[in-house]
């Protein structure tokens, strides 16, 4: 699934996030969303960082959970605003 702002990304547990922005970083592409309640209502207590991860059939997503990474990621998207 290749992502794209303003669009919904659905992970495999049904949970369902808005991409706010993206950011390529080493090489790899990673995406600051937000959690989706409805189609427009957002739950803002869940902001994650999804990456894009290449594979036979396209691309496929998933949450980063590496602290340190998050922490560099998060620097990042901030330059960003």
């Amino acid at each position: 699934m290749k992502l794209e702002i303003n669009k919904v990304a659905k992970l495999s547990n049904d949970e369902r996030y808005i991409v706010l922005n993206e950011l390529n970083y080493e090489g790899t592409m990673y995406y600051l969303t937000m959690g989706l309640i409805s189609d427009k209502k957002f739950d803002s207590s869940k902001v994650v960082i999804l990456k894009e991860i290449p594979d036979n059939d396209g691309y496929y997503i998933e949450k980063v959970t590496d602290n340190i990474l998050l922490y560099e990621l998060t620097k990042k998207f901030k330059e960003q605003l």
